[in-house]
């Protein structure tokens, strides 16, 4: 009883502090609200108090084998529900399966992990900043030797930043600095998107905004890790108990790369422009691809145009851009059937929010030209394809590769009947 009493008044007094805090300052009403969850948890109440509520009604299994088919130009796309859950996938993971069942980890972008069995919260530390007004959140979950690191948006005090946690201790493993004009930040444009490579990976970092010029000038600054494709070694974040993670920049000049994969030593990124102008990039180490100096989009204040006929040659051009704008999300390998269907060809496909489509990629052999897109409406907004742990297109034994929709589920997808 006396212990309850204790938990009551210390409560009472965080409330307290918490109101006050906020009366004389309602900018600062975040902060408190933080150390209320980070004091109920040191005392073992958050769970209790302070947990986000979990509605199983809207995270439903289909078990019933129920799909739609699709017409593409030369081939159906065949889709089926696994399950339904609402909000938006900040990765998923798939670590084995076959056509009847897959062992799937959705992380998703306001923080929980959703699996077969379960639904919980991931373990965020207590810098983790989650504000709509900032589109903050989880972006992306990837795995490393067992050990998974979500890329974050983060705010201590004044300083709204992003960084990189281990999830199993929740420490910092890499941040960026401050941002600066912060009003103007928007994490949707962090990317996010990872493919391992050699002995590391590589992660891409968008500059987080959708309007400032100042945070989009930060992609051409060395010093800076907004705007750049990121080398990390399996060694340096894999041993990582005394000190940061160390990393270097693979290319720079990005906007918000959202997708990103290595085929036949090619690496790939699908990045968003402003208003159109979304790039098909190949990544050459050491690069720079422009941002914000040169795009084929248009600006969002008054719609003028970028330089887009002065790409000097210190800029690499896109392999090929959408206008108008499609809002690309993931980017992968096709599956094997379609790779075969295609053998001429290098074969990609991509995911789009905006278009709601999947797109399907043909290039050249040597990857020097885009010959195709074409693109297959599923009406859903697409967010990302499901990766196994070596962050490769999981395919089960039946041609099933997997994808996440918008306030929708995850879906298992194959291509099929080919004509």
């Amino acid at each position: 009883m006396k212990k309850i009493i204790n938990n009551f008044l210390v409560i009472l007094v965080i409330i307290l502090v918490s109101l006050f805090a906020g009366y004389e300052n309602p900018g600062l009403v975040e902060i408190p609200k933080k150390y209320v969850h980070f004091l109920l948890k040191k005392i073992g109440l958050r769970d209790n108090f302070l947990n986000k509520k979990i509605n199983n009604g809207d995270f439903a299994s289909h078990e019933k084998n129920e799909f739609t088919e699709i017409k593409g130009n030369s081939f159906s796309l065949i889709l089926s529900k696994v399950r339904s859950f609402k909000g938006k996938s900040a990765s998923l993971i798939i670590k084995s399966g076959n056509a009847k069942e897959a062992e799937y980890e959705i992380f998703t972008q306001d923080g929980f992990l959703i699996t077969k069995e379960y639904i919980k919260e991931i373990n965020l530390p207590f810098f983790y900043y989650d504000n709509p007004r900032h589109s903050s959140g989880v972006k992306s979950v990837f795995v490393m030797n067992d050990e998974y690191f979500a890329l974050i948006s983060s705010k201590k005090i004044s300083c709204l930043y992003a960084s990189l946690i281990n999830l199993k201790n929740a420490k910092e493993v890499i941040k960026s600095d401050c941002l600066p004009d912060e009003e103007l930040a928007d994490f949707d444009a962090l990317g996010g998107a990872y493919s391992k490579i050699n002995d590391g990976i590589l992660l891409t970092i968008g500059v987080p905004t959708h309007k400032s010029e100042i945070i989009a000038h930060l992609s051409q600054l060395d010093s800076s890790i907004f705007g750049k494709i990121l080398f990390i070694s399996d060694k340096s974040i894999l041993n990582n108990e005394n000190e940061k993670v160390e990393y270097s920049i693979f290319s720079s000049g990005h906007r918000n790369p959202q997708g990103l994969v290595v085929t036949k030593n090619v690496i790939f990124s699908l990045e968003h422009g402003p208003q159109g102008g979304d790039e098909l990039n190949k990544i050459i180490e050491g690069s720079n691809y422009g941002w914000p100096i040169n795009s084929y989009g248009t600006r969002y204040d008054d719609g003028k145009s970028y330089p887009i006929n002065k790409f000097s040659s210190n800029f690499q051009e896109p392999l090929f851009v959408f206008l108008p704008a499609v809002a690309p999300s993931s980017l992968n390998v096709c599956p094997k059937n379609l790779q075969n269907y295609y053998k001429n060809n290098n074969c990609l496909m991509g995911l789009s929010l905006r278009e709601m489509s999947v797109l399907i990629f043909l290039l050249d052999s040597n990857s020097k030209r885009v010959i195709n897109v074409e693109k297959i409406l599923l009406d859903k907004r697409l967010r990302h394809f499901g990766l196994n742990t070596n962050s490769s297109l999981f395919v089960d034994n039946e041609n099933n590769f997997y994808i996440t929709a918008d306030g929708d589920g995850l879906y298992k997808v194959k291509f099929d009947k080919f004509r």
